[in-house]
């Protein structure tokens, strides 16, 4: 059965690339949200199985279906880009009645400096509070649930950190990044990365990277692939370095590079070996966490919603309640849906979220570098690939964390240009 589930993957694999090349067609650069969605995928599999069996060289007992865990990614893979397809060939592009509102780079800089200086202050106060920087003294994996109430206010401050991060990026793409500001973007990765969460700094870079591709210069698909393949492995190398893991010596050296990478496919193989069988589906109790990060608190208290006691059950603490883990545990997006309708439930993501990918695709491929909902674009379709090893919740709450402050931003900053007359 193993092998069978390994064949079907591959095929569903090589039925992948068929609607890559002739349903979603040419261009195939790395900004267009099926290419990368379904690159991602290839690679959650690829480094996932790989880290799959380098667990199992250290833990000899530990067995999921995880060949059943590729064909399943690869079968909602291929469900999404049918759905991308379609969108792309069936809705018409609307073209705007007036131009999108362009930044005003002179304002847009200082309000990255402003920002910056908050997220500073910020850090500074919660790192006081925490009473110890996390990245350098150990594994912060069960420690940091607990850092936004220890800092507070200050910890939302601090967060602002990768807004400067999106904000540079925007200046960077355009050409209109001076130095001290290229200096500013990398500080405020630092103030997000202190933490300890990868997330807040890679989901930057990846923002800054699709703005690059699509507004200054394209980036060679297959040497961002290779940036890609180096850079997975590095960072569980850094895991390991943060969590001290000494267990991890006994492994060769690929098992070193793989065992750290991706482990949300494991996880996903565990899930779909348990769910539907063992454990009872969820019938949807999780989606409630990931509407209610649409809108403040007190906003839900109004109409009587605990917001936090909703937000608190997601499919991560579902999960991990589940595997007896003292943190969240994800999945994705694919095995979220899965662990509450099963494989109807699974497929029904997928069209969603092909859906989503299509929409995007729909958008402008190559808009004005001063275009303001660029950025909003980039954030979203990074999102939206970052789901796919996350939790909905969690595509919700970064759409807002950080898409509301750049709103703010934005009309703050931003300017509609003048209609040109009429010919």
């Amino acid at each position: 059965m193993t092998l069978a589930w390994a064949l079907g993957a591959a095929a569903v694999w090589a039925v992948n690339l068929l609607l890559l090349r002739y349903g979603i067609g040419p261009p195939l650069r790395l900004s267009r949200a099926p290419v990368l969605a379904a690159g991602f995928a290839l690679l959650m599999t690829l480094f996932g199985s790989g880290s799959y069996w380098a667990t199992t060289l250290l833990y000899s007992w530990y067995r999921v279906g995880i060949t059943r865990a590729a064909c399943f990614v690869a079968v909602c893979t291929a469900v999404a880009l049918a759905a991308a397809t379609v969108v792309l060939h069936v809705r018409r592009r609307e073209q705007p009645s007036r131009p999108a509102p362009e930044w005003h780079w002179a304002r847009l800089r200082i309000a990255t400096y402003l920002i910056f200086l908050m997220a500073a202050i910020g850090t500074a106060v919660t790192l006081y509070r925490i009473g110890y920087v996390p990245i350098l003294t150990g594994d912060p994996t069960s420690a940091r649930v607990h850092f936004p109430a220890i800092g507070g206010a200050w910890y939302r401050l601090s967060m602002l950190g990768g807004v400067v991060a999106l904000l540079v990026a925007v200046q960077a793409a355009a050409r209109r990044a001076s130095w001290t500001l290229y200096a500013v973007g990398a500080a405020s990765l630092a103030l997000v990365g202190v933490y300890g969460m990868r997330f807040l700094v890679v989901l930057p870079v990846a923002v800054a990277l699709l703005l690059w591709d699509r507004v200054r210069s394209r980036l060679p698909l297959w040497r961002m692939a290779l940036v890609v393949v180096l850079l997975a492995p590095a960072l569980g190398a850094v895991g390991y370095w943060r969590s001290r893991d000494t267990t991890v010596e006994r492994l060769p050296p690929v098992g070193l590079l793989f065992y750290g990478t991706l482990l949300e496919f494991r996880d996903l193989g565990w899930a779909l070996d348990r769910y539907g069988d063992s454990l009872p589906l969820l019938h949807g109790r999780t989606l409630g966490s990931a509407v209610v990060p649409l809108l403040p608190t007190p906003v839900w208290r109004v109409v009587g919603v605990d917001k936090p006691a909703v937000y608190a059950r997601s499919s991560a603490a579902f999960l991990g309640e589940a595997m007896g883990q003292p943190t969240g545990q994800r999945i994705g997006a694919y095995g979220e849906f899965y662990m509450n309708f099963g494989w109807a439930g699974a497929i029904a993501g997928a069209v969603l979220y092909g859906l989503l990918l299509g929409a995007l695709d729909q958008r402008d491929r190559q808009p004005a570098p001063a275009a303001v909902p660029g950025i909003f674009l980039a954030l979203v379709l990074a999102t939206a690939i970052f789901a796919q090893i996350g939790q909905l919740n969690m595509f919700t709450s970064t759409l807002t964390g950080y898409g509301y402050p750049i709103l703010l931003v934005a009309l703050a900053t931003a300017r509609r240009p003048a209609l040109a007359p009429a010919a």
